[in-house]
């Protein structure tokens, strides 16, 4: 691996533009560069001696609720002020660490961490909040204690806090420094005016802990007398620190860059307190709490020296004390960090004692000779694989590769399904070690796309597995490899529209209902685009119009605004499992995660400059899904199925892909992909790589699509621009989908090679860039005789493809789930489907996949204590046909307990039985009831139901407790006989299908639109089932329940509404309002539940169709409208009779 010396002389060695995007990574190649040089030089040479003045104390937005501005902008703001250290020390967290670190480095200032932490004392008495500062020690022992001192605050509980005495141990031989300021309980004393308590309380410190680490923090907010913050506290912990000699620094307790965020901050502490605004208990007195400059500071520091009877040069000893201090705690970020260094699992832990790299090659040659064995590719492979093993060796990533192949074993041995994905997928040795299970030469993959020299970034795997079992394997990860090597990442969930407002309108004082009403017309935008949202959306002009009435309202949207990307919480990232050495509880603190394991408090951006191994190990729940039906189908007929060895060329397959009837289909379900199906018509596995790659934002916005459909369908012929390109862009007609084209045609017009092509794609969306990068392709191409004008129209496509487009490597690791499931829905649906109820893996409604499993001629069987399990089951009918048993957990309101129960005690005798067994609330009860899942104990027949309901109602007295494996009572318990007794069934006026969707959330035996079907005949509604006849550009009437409103980006920026309504007669009818149709249909297509639409019909290929709107209405408000005008024609007619009547009356009576 190049080493830092090499790294910064490389700084000054790079001639030529090839040269200078060598490196690759991060915002620009020279950013890199400078930020390596710097990095790598000693640190006095980057760093002024001259310091203005240096703040000890400063909280980001990453302090959630609480500092409210994001740790770039803190540094940008400190270098503006002319400073040249800045500290961040969030509260209970190194959360914002890297960054903070990281853009202290960028910007050429020192940089500080530490971490403000509740404190408790030998019988846990809290002794308050101090600020511990990591000292810089060059060797890392600094940094490391505080990492120690903050996962060991939250091994505490809920509520971080530390014991001082370990705090001590972690402080010994000058690796912290703890500031005891106002939030302390030597500061609380201080506050209550309490001098001799507060010595006292600070003797304490000073016998516990280690000497020379306890400092006094002075703040000083301005605020009036008797309010927290204000001078004559600042002045005593002074005076204090005079008498004690403990050295005092002064802080002003940063929470925001500037003071017109302390509106911010305001609604910060509403929301940590969950109050309104007006009944904080303790507000802000003053906006002070922002990064003063060092004129503001001594300022300060000069009001609190003359309130009190200080000595001369008290100030000047005070920032002297400041400076010094943050001199001590500057960090080195290579040597006090580590950034940079990646640090990997011992050789003994992923199972080898020699050397790592002859064990890759043997492993990996091993593995060739078994996957490719039989094929023509054996010696192609060997050949690739001398090739990748090159880089690998070069970059020393050996480990890395065993270490994930070990991972992928470990997953395997435990009989889980594992996919892996992203551009790892282009690898030979992937492949050979069975990490992938991609073959990536016969799918024109690149090496390169994943890892080179060229590339500083670390290697990225990720493995997706079924999501049931992902909290197994991680339990099975750190139980191998060992707590002090492996921990999980998080993540830190940030702001948005919904939730922002929710909390904005908290803070305000506002009605739950009225804040969640508003909450849900947050649709898909930005917090921060509120304003602009209320002009632009034709849904929302009702509230906009409310806006301009209200000065509560207007003010919600301002502060809605402001929330808008701020850190909220901080969670468990989804995926993400970091794996080091034993050093790696030195290198990031932990807490613990919802499932009991502990999770770093760096997040995915952090990983690769602390040189962390990050293995994204994903739940995916299309392979949790896929395994249960292979897993059914082995239980009803003992044959296992091996999806992994599954053709990849059947017929009947793409037939159902090419139908479009491709819900449930991973990848394909969505309406947008349902259309470009259709239109594509694949018929090959490469197809499906192209369309998933197709479907993407970039190619969408660039109109890939279309270029690529009428090439594909001959209605323009390929263009290749030059003979030289058509080898890689002929299995995409000429349109550059890939990055790996893209790299291909780098390399063909510069020869430049595929590691520096794969940087230059990276910088294409760097505008500042690209002047640089044309200068080098022109010069190169003419230099390789490409004629000028194909270096223009090749120069034209490469700078329109920005770092848009799609990895085939993704796309193809894509397209294998998605043909395995559309292979399962083909040739066993039902076992299929029940997966999917199970699973619940797509972007659909339950319901709706039990229409599809109904209307593809699978049955679907209602729920039954003596049968349903915990999981949907296919059951084997006297026909031979296969249907699917609903499970118990489907039961809306009903306890896992009571579900557990049933499950285990099953078949029950009798209802008594059940009764004592289970024990079910009578709200449960009663739902099983209704929904037919007693329908044993009245002999299937479902009359009976009504009885058995008002039998259930007359009840008394409470169930007898059965014991485990304790016989029951097997008394029967007699239906007397009601006759037709009036039931709440029957006075609520509920048909079956609705009790079920209300106590199921799903309709079994009927569609719920099947009510509708009378009104669709009369109001000439066209079913789903037949719009598929019809030509384009017909115009219909389209109806049904809305399963699903998208606005997906498009290429002209202007919003689409896209629409999915299901009739119960077929597949959705996907309807599409553009743009000018909006303001028509207002909040139609985004509130209402039956839907009634109007436009024609627009052809997506062969197969495929859908509905262009330009009118939709409310289905109920039609019904209404409709029995109206019914009711009064029946009343005309009556009257009409009446009068007729009425004249043969009179008629007769004057006979």
């Amino acid at each position: 691996m190049r080493t830092c010396k090499d790294m910064s002389a490389a700084r000054f060695t790079l001639p030529n533009v090839e040269q200078r995007f060598d490196t690759g990574k991060v915002n620009n190649g020279t950013e890199l560069l400078y930020r390596l040089a710097r990095t790598c030089s000693p640190l006095s040479a980057w760093v002024s001696a001259a310091m203005t003045f240096p703040h000890l104390h400063v909280a980001s937005a990453y302090s959630t609720h609480n500092g409210v501005t994001m740790p770039e902008h803190l540094v940008a703001k400190a270098v503006s002020d002319g400073a040249t250290f800045l500290a961040l020390t969030d509260h209970d967290g190194l959360y914002a660490g890297v960054k903070h670190v990281r853009a202290c480095e960028a910007a050429g200032i020192q940089a500080g961490l530490g971490a403000e932490l509740a404190v408790h004392d030998d019988e846990h008495r809290s002794l308050g909040r101090v600020t511990v500062l990591a000292m810089g020690t060059g060797d890392g022992r600094g940094y490391g204690a505080l990492c120690r001192a903050v996962s060991t605050a939250h091994e505490a509980g809920r509520v971080p806090s530390m014991d001082r005495r370990r705090l001590a141990e972690l402080a010994a031989d000058g690796r912290l420094t703890v500031l005891l300021g106002n939030l302390s309980d030597v500061g609380a004393a201080i506050e209550r005016r309490e001098t001799a308590d507060a010595l006292g309380r600070l003797r304490h410190w000073l016998s516990v802990m280690p000497v020379a680490s306890v400092t006094l923090e002075v703040v000083c907010h301005l605020a009036e007398a008797g309010q927290p913050g204000s001078v004559a506290p600042a002045t005593r912990m002074l005076g204090l620190s005079t008498t004690t000699g403990v050295p005092a620094v002064l802080s002003n307790a940063v929470r925001y860059s500037e003071p017109g965020e302390a509106a911010t901050a305001d609604l910060a502490d509403a929301t940590r307190h969950l109050v309104p605004l007006a009944k904080l208990s303790q507000p802000q007195s003053n906006g002070q709490a922002y990064l003063k400059d060092e004129r503001e500071m001594r300022r300060v520091g000069r009001m609190l020296v003359d309130a009190g009877t200080h000595e001369p040069g008290a100030l000047d000893r005070l920032i002297q004390n400041t400076r010094q201090l943050a001199d001590r705690c500057t960090l080195d970020p290579a040597h006090d960090l580590g950034l940079g260094t990646p640090r990997m699992p011992e050789a003994s832990v992923i199972g080898i004692a020699g050397d790592p790299v002859a064990e890759l090659w043997a492993r990996a040659r091993h593995g060739i000779d078994d996957r490719y064995a039989g094929t023509k590719l054996v010696d192609a492979a060997h050949t690739e694989l001398a090739h990748e093993m090159e880089t690998v060796e070069h970059l020393g990533f050996a480990s890395y590769f065993l270490t994930v192949a070990r991972v992928a074993d470990l997953i395997r041995d435990m009989g889980i399904r594992i996919q892996a994905r992203g551009s790892g997928v282009g690898s030979v040795l992937n492949y050979a070690l069975r990490t992938s299970s991609v073959e990536p030469i016969s799918n024109s993959l690149i090496w390169e796309r994943f890892l080179s020299p060229e590339r500083q970034t670390l290697p990225d795997i990720d493995l997706d597995v079924e999501s049931s079992r992902r909290h197994d394997i991680y339990r099975e990860v750190f139980k191998t490899f060992g707590a002090d090597r492996v921990s999980l990442m998080s993540m830190t969930n940030a702001y948005r529209g919904r939730g922002a407002v929710r909390d904005a309108g908290m803070a305000l004082g506002m009605p739950d209902d009225e804040i969640s009403a508003i909450a849900k017309q947050m649709w898909r935008f930005n917090a921060r685009d509120f304003r602009q949202a209320l002009e632009e959306k034709p849904e929302l002009a009702e509230f906009a119009a409310a806006v301009q009435e209200s000065s509560q309202l207007d003010q919600l949207v301002d502060l809605t605004a402001k929330l808008d990307r701020l850190p909220r919480h901080i969670s468990v990232h989804p995926c993400g499992v970091i794996l080091s050495d034993t050093s790696l509880l030195d290198r990031t603190p932990v807490q613990a995660s919802g499932m009991g394991l502990p999770m770093s408090q760096y997040d995915k951006h952090d990983m690769d400059p602390m040189g962390l191994i990050k293995l994204d190990i994903l739940g995916v729940r299309m392979q949790s899904a896929m395994a249960f039906a292979v897993e059914e189908h082995r239980r009803l007929t003992g044959e296992h199925i091996d999806l992994d060895r599954v053709p990849l060329d059947d017929p009947e397959t793409f037939d159902l892909i090419c139908s479009t009837r491709t819900l449930g289909i991973f990848q394909l379900e969505s309406p947008g992909q349902m259309e470009l199906v259709g239109k594509l018509q694949p018929r090959e596995f490469n197809d499906l790589t192209v369309e998933i790659s197709l479907f993407r934002p970039g190619p969408m916005q660039n109109n890939m699509p279309l270029q690529y459909l009428m090439a594909r369908h001959g209605e323009v012929a390929p263009d290749y621009m030059d003979p030289r390109f058509k080898p890689f862009l002929q299995e995409t007609r000429g349109v550059v989908v890939f990055h790996e084209q893209v790299m291909r045609l780098f390399d063909e017009l510069t020869g430049c090679g595929m590691g520096k092509a794969d940087v230059f794609r990276r910088h294409l969306g760097k505008s500042d860039d690209l002047a640089e990068i044309e200068a080098y392709v022109r010069e190169r191409a003419a230099a390789r005789g490409f004629d000028q004008k194909v270096i223009d129209r090749a120069w034209k496509v490469l700078a329109g493809f920005g770092s848009f487009g799609f990895a085939k490597a993704h796309g193809a690791a894509f397209a294998l789930p998605t043909y395995q499931s559309a292979w399962l829905k083909t040739h066993h649906p039902a076992t299929f489907f029940a997966g999917l109820l199970t699973h619940d893996p797509g972007m659909w409604p339950k319901d709706l996949i039990v229409a599809e499993a109904r209307n593809l001629g699978v049955p679907i069987l209602p729920l039954d204590v003596q049968r349903s399990a915990l999981d949907y089951r296919v059951e084997e009918l006297t026909d031979g046909r296969l249907a699917i048993r609903l499970a118990l957990p489907e039961l809306v309101g009903s306890s896992a307990a009571e579900q557990r129960r049933i499950a285990e005690h099953q078949p029950f005798t009798s209802l008594q039985d059940f009764r004592d067994r289970v024990r079910p609330r009578r709200r449960s009860f009663e739902a099983l009831a209704r929904v037919g899942a007693l329908d044993a104990f009245i002999g299937y027949d479902r009359s009976r139901r009504s009885d058995l309901l008002a039998h259930l109602h007359g009840l008394a007295g409470k169930a007898l407790a059965v014991g485990e494996n304790q016989l029951a009572f097997d008394i029967e318990l007699p239906l007397p006989d009601f006759g037709r007794a009036v039931t709440s069934m029957d006075l609520r006026g509920r048909t079956q299908t609705d009790l079920e969707l209300r106590d199921l959330r799903l309709a079994v035996g009927h569609h719920q639109m099947e009510r509708f079907y009378s009104l669709f005949k009369k109001l000439g509604v066209t079913p789903a089932s037949e719009l598929g006849k019809l030509p384009g550009g017909t115009e219909v009437l389209v109806a049904g329940v809305r399963r699903a409103t998208n606005t997906p980006p498009m290429r002209d920026g202007r919003r689409t509404v896209f629409v999915s309504l299901d009739d119960g007669t077929g597949p959705v009818s996907n309807v599409v309002f553009f743009h000018d149709a909006q303001a028509a249909i207002g909040r139609v297509a985004f509130s209402t539940q039956f839907m009634l639409v109007k436009g024609r019909t627009r052809r997506s290929g062969a197969r495929g169709i859908s509905v262009t709107g330009d009118g939709a209405w409310d289905l109920l408000d039609a019904a209404r409208t409709v029995k109206a005008k019914e009711l009064a024609e029946e009343q005309k007619r009556s009257t009409a009779v009446t009068g007729t009547d009425n004249v043969i009356q009179m008629q007769r009576r004057r006979a």
